[in-house]
């Protein structure tokens, strides 16, 4: 007889065990993921249902004028909130709590009378409705920065508004307003764009505001400090249980600038009488912008620095006034960029100052022998040298000539024709004489180059343009032209394809007053605690040893002249991302070095170290890595203490005997250049002011003093000003008096003897004998 199986006897049984076993096991893996192996990821979801951290903001640091000046400072304002969870549970009470609040913030109670009112707004109703959503017991912010005795009838009548709170917060006043808004900037709303990376730094995207433009872009996360926080524990519905840790907030760092606000005021109030007496004199609008900047040429600090026209920045203070700001923007004059860094301009005569260092190192001509302008000079066209037709004339501002001309005398009447012959030859004159083919564009580059030309400088304000210095690659790679003599003549001039900002061009011509170094320009004096202590002193920054003479060891060099030489392994192109050459393990320019051959000599060999100086947030994203201008023999200039000399003698003379004789103070010995260059813009283009002979002019004067030991140099621009030994100039002079007069005020002594009235406009009949320039 058979035997029979009982039910969990054999395979039975052992199935089942083994159903029983996988069944254990995969909970027991399914518990090790949970428990072990994902332990920090689920714990992380637990806290953050369990705990929520508040931030809790620093105070702004505050920002000075070199004289303790407030230019941005923080004051108290009141925003009301609700916590949802506290409000009455009756619907009729909450909307009276909604309808008085109302009254009193200027907010829509309810959503109806929000669409009825037509305004682009979210009612308290709303937004108490999407906080009980999210969390009930977080406070919503139903009106920020509102007036004072709102805020105190709020807390006064708190008993008859459960729920509702005053909360103070600190916004932003700049006391100064439009005189130093391109300075400053000023605070806005967290952009999408910034978002993501600014809530990983603890802002509310919601709430809080950054820097826009100026000081309070640049130096951003100095100023914001650091953020504290609050981390608690919280029921479902957000209420807290109790604080497990606090963070208290740092204070951002205090900045004091090296601006003078009174200066600068004085240096505004001279454009705008400038701009009024050449509109007024045509009896139309000739400008509206202009640029004024005074520095102090032994250390690159900035005293003053105006472009106009500007906006009032106290309108974007506590909050962006929308309307203002479209009409801002909207302006074709842009008052929202700062031109003294941002805008590019032919640079005219001033550029004289640049091609002299190349011309009197290069030994191209010396400095005593002496060219002959008749007022023009022609050039023949090497292809039809027998066809006057086929010539070019190039010509001078004065017309009729300077007759005999030297290096200084050049210098101090702005002569064109002998720059035209230094500049780019003659071909007419024995190579004794003046060297074959003058500087060149080769050379004119390497000594504009040298002076900062077609640099960033570094100056702590977000969007300094590089400017231009061409060449020879440069035109071809952009225009698919020759470089042509007379493109040479132009550019030595300041003319044609160079273009600067006035940043720039006070900073070259500076390095030439101060006896042959080149600084950082700079705006920041020092850093402050919250007490006013120094924490970091000003120290200046050297960019480029112009001359040999007593310069650093290591020499200083600039990143594009380090990026020419050294060609893939220079700093920039280790350091910039979009750069083929970019290796961040290489990239280290604190304490980058390498070495440039001194001597001009092709068959000496004379090395020493140098450095890149990076001023301070700089982000290496300026393109300055270029293969195609990789260049191992390129040999950086160097400029001989007697020849600055030289050129220092002609722009005294330029002030005594010269194109600048208006600026020849009794007080104190004065040397400059003026500057008139012409142009053709996007502007002048379609007003057809642009005609050949007869183009539009900018006004340029650069002036310093005293001139054996200069302390300030002041430049001055109009845009489209005609000419500017007659419209630049005066400025500039009354940006000096007001620096010696409030330097008199401040040691307590009395204003300069032949002190230069405010000007006035001249009598209708009126004429003035200007120089050119």
């Amino acid at each position: 007889m058979q035997n029979r199986l009982l039910p969990f006897q054999g395979w039975r049984l052992t199935l089942f065990q083994g159903i029983m076993v996988g069944v254990f096991l995969f909970f027991a893996i399914r518990m090790y993921d949970f428990q072990v192996a994902r332990y920090s990821e689920f714990q992380a979801a637990a806290d953050e249902n369990r705990l929520n951290e508040l931030p809790i903001p620093s105070n702004r640091g505050v920002i000075f004028d070199r004289y303790d000046q407030p230019l941005a400072i923080n004051a108290p304002a009141f925003n009301v909130t609700i916590v949802p969870a506290a409000l009455p549970d009756d619907e009729t009470t909450t909307l009276e709590i909604y309808n008085r609040l109302s009254a009193l913030v200027d907010v829509p109670p309810t959503a109806a009378i929000a669409r009825a009112s037509g305004r682009q707004v979210r009612s308290i109703e709303e937004l108490v409705a999407e906080g009980r959503g999210i969390a009930p017991f977080r406070q919503v912010i139903i009106a920020q920065d509102v007036d004072f005795h709102v805020a105190l009838q709020i807390k006064e009548e708190a008993q008859t508004f459960p729920g509702v709170a005053v909360e103070p917060v600190s916004v932003r006043e700049y006391p100064s307003g439009a005189l130093t808004a391109h300075l400053i900037g000023y605070m806005g709303p967290i952009s999408a764009e910034e978002a993501e990376k600014l809530i990983e730094q603890g802002y509310n995207p919601a709430f809080d505001r950054v820097g826009y433009d100026g000081i309070e872009s640049f130096l951003e996360a100095t100023l914001a400090g650091k953020r504290g926080s609050r981390l608690r524990e919280v029921d479902v519905a957000g209420e807290e249980i109790r604080e497990i840790r606090y963070t208290p907030p740092e204070p951002g760092q205090n900045i004091r600038l090296t601006i003078d606000v009174k200066l600068q005021a004085a240096a505004e109030q001279a454009l705008k009488n400038r701009l009024t007496l050449l509109n007024t004199e045509f009896n139309r609008i000739v400008s509206q912008q202009g640029v004024i900047i005074a520095m102090n040429p032994q250390n690159g600090q900035i005293l003053a620095m105006v472009s106009y026209p500007g906006y009032d920045n106290s309108r974007f203070a506590r909050a962006i006034d929308v309307a203002y700001y479209l009409d801002v923007i909207a302006d074709p004059l842009n008052p929202l960029v700062n031109n003294a860094i941002r805008s590019l301009y032919p640079p005219g005569s001033v550029f004289k100052v640049v091609t002299a260092t190349g011309v009197l190192q290069e030994q191209v001509i010396r400095p005593e022998t002496r060219l002959y302008d008749r007022g023009s000079l022609v050039v023949e066209n090497r292809y039809a040298p027998n066809d006057p037709a086929a010539s070019q004339t190039f010509v001078c501002w004065n017309r009729a000539g300077h007759e005999a001309v030297w290096m200084t005398r050049a210098i101090a009447q702005s002569c064109n024709v002998y720059f035209y012959q230094v500049g780019g030859g003659n071909a007419t004159l024995s190579p004794s004489v003046l060297r074959s083919g003058g500087l060149g564009i080769e050379d004119l580059f390497r000594y504009a180059t040298m002076l900062g030309i077609g640099s960033e400088l570094g100056v702590e304000l977000p969007g300094e343009n590089q400017g231009r210095m061409p060449d020879r690659d440069w035109k071809r790679i952009n225009y698919g032209q020759n470089w042509s003599t007379g493109d040479t003549y132009n550019a030595a001039l300041g003319q044609g394809y160079v273009t600067v900002t006035p940043l720039q061009l006070i900073s070259a011509v500076a390095a030439v007053a101060n006896g042959g170094t080149l600084y950082q320009p700079t705006i920041i004096e020092s850093f402050l605690d919250a007490e006013g202590d120094v924490v970091q002193p000003f120290t200046p920054h050297v960019l480029r040893n112009v001359t040999l003479e007593n310069a650093s060891d290591p020499l200083r060099m600039l990143l594009i002249e380090d990026m020419i030489m050294k060609g893939q392994n220079s700093l920039a192109c280790t350091c910039e991302p979009d750069s083929p050459y970019y290796n961040a393990n290489l990239c280290d320019p604190v304490n980058y070095r390498n070495t440039v051959d001194i001597n001009p000599d092709p068959f000496i060999t004379e090395l020493r170290d140098y450095t890149v100086h990076v001023p301070l947030n700089y982000v290496f994203n300026g393109r300055v890595c270029q293969p195609n201008r990789f260049e191992p023999d390129f040999q950086p200039a160097f400029v001989d203490m007697r020849n600055i000399q030289i050129i220092q003698e002609g722009m005294r003379d330029a002030v005594t005997v010269g194109t600048a004789e208006q600026a020849n103070l009794p007080y104190v010995a004065v040397a400059g250049k003026t500057g008139t260059a012409e142009y053709c813009d996007n502007i002048a283009w379609p007003l057809g002011l642009c005609r050949f002979g007869n183009w539009p002019a900018h006004a340029w004067f650069a002036a310093y003093a005293p001139y054996e030991n200069p302390e300030v140099m002041v430049i001055g621009f109009i845009y489209n000003g005609q000419e500017g030994s007659k419209w630049a100039l005066p400025m500039v002079v009354e940006t000096l008096e007001a620096y010696y007069r409030l330097k008199n005020e401040r040691e307590g002594l009395a204003a300069p003897r032949g002190s230069i009235a405010p000007p006035v406009a001249p009598p209708a009949n009126s004429s003035t004998e200007t120089g050119g320039g």
